[in-house]
């Protein structure tokens, strides 16, 4: 059994669609209304719920499939340049679910586009299931968008493959697959712009966890840094808000939720995980946090909570 599968999901669907529709006939019956045999037919045959399931998954793949790009303007006290920052953001590409090579070359000129200062990778980018090949082309693509100061990456949980113990390609080749492309790796580790922006990437949390890593302070990692510069930090999950805030980030940057993908589990997290934001856009004292729904999506090509998107940021003074 695979309870994250395609096939687990339709079952799914079929019986919680198939309960909702128990429960409106259970209610029919009750407020007295008179039998119909064509639907009393449908309602055995469960044709109402394959139906509805077969709209509602139809609906998923091509809202997948639609990568849209969603615009944050931040403005900040601090001593910037008057034209601002321009940063995209990224996360949970998990590439080969949803697209090829060519398909994510389309969206890197899209991002380009947009002219950025900055990209921000946040994790996930490759799971359990990419190729070491397929790796090469994600993070290829990924490292030719033309910014002024370049492209940093953070990685997320599934990233390593750590879930899988067929994965194609070592810790040791995937970083050597990231470096070639360009693309500089920060793991509990920061860097100075321009004098007057740091980026800051945190080791992901389920690394700290499961292998006993250890994850820096938040503010150890900004300690020896100008205070009046902008600090932008990405974590693939986003935990530890107030704890960044506190330390001094202006604007922190996260994933890994995918706004829940598939209803309803993004509800579920909202209701019952006070601790995580599932998407959007929410204000920590003086931080921002940001975090995507993600470009594409992990296990199946389907996505009911949300949209696929990219984010396209401009800090302005």
């Amino acid at each position: 059994m695979n309870l994250f599968g395609l096939w687990a999901l339709i079952v799914f669907y079929i019986a919680g669609i198939s309960l909702l529709v128990d429960l409106i006939r259970l209610f029919a019956r009750w407020a007295g209304c008179k039998r119909n045999r064509t639907l009393e037919w449908l309602w055995r045959s469960d044709v109402i719920a394959i139906v509805v399931t077969v709209a509602v998954l139809g609906y998923a793949y091509v809202n997948m499939h639609h990568v849209i790009v969603t615009n944050n303007t931040i403005r900040t006290e601090k001593p910037i340049r008057e034209d601002g920052y321009r940063i995209i953001f990224l996360s949970d590409l998990h590439f080969g679910t949803t697209m090829d090579r060519a398909k994510l070359q389309q969206y890197c000129r899209r991002m380009e586009e947009e002219q950025p200062d900055l990209v921000v990778l946040g994790g996930d980018i490759v799971d359990e299931k990419t190729s070491l090949q397929e790796a090469g082309e994600a993070f290829q693509e990924l490292g030719q968008i033309t910014s002024t100061y370049g492209t940093y990456y953070v990685y997320g949980n599934h990233d390593k493959g750590r879930y899988s113990k067929t994965c194609d390609f070592t810790e040791e080749q995937l970083e050597t697959v990231i470096r070639e492309a360009g693309v500089e790796i920060l793991e509990d580790r920061s860097i100075l712009l321009n004098e007057e922006l740091t980026i800051t990437g945190r080791r992901d949390r389920s690394y700290a966890f499961s292998e006993g890593v250890y994850r820096k302070e938040a503010a150890e990692l900004i300690r020896e840094l100008p205070q009046t510069a902008y600090h932008i930090v990405a974590d693939h999950q986003p935990r530890d808000m107030e704890e960044n805030a506190a330390a001094g980030y202006d604007l922190m940057l996260s994933g890994h939720t995918h706004a829940g993908q598939m209803w309803p589990v993004g509800l579920l997290t909202t209701l019952f995980d006070k601790k995580t934001v599932n998407y959007g856009q929410k204000s920590f004292g003086k931080m921002q946090l940001i975090v995507s729904s993600g470009i594409a999506g992990w296990g199946y090509p389907l996505r009911t909570g949300k949209h696929s998107e990219y984010v396209a940021i401009h800090i302005t003074p």
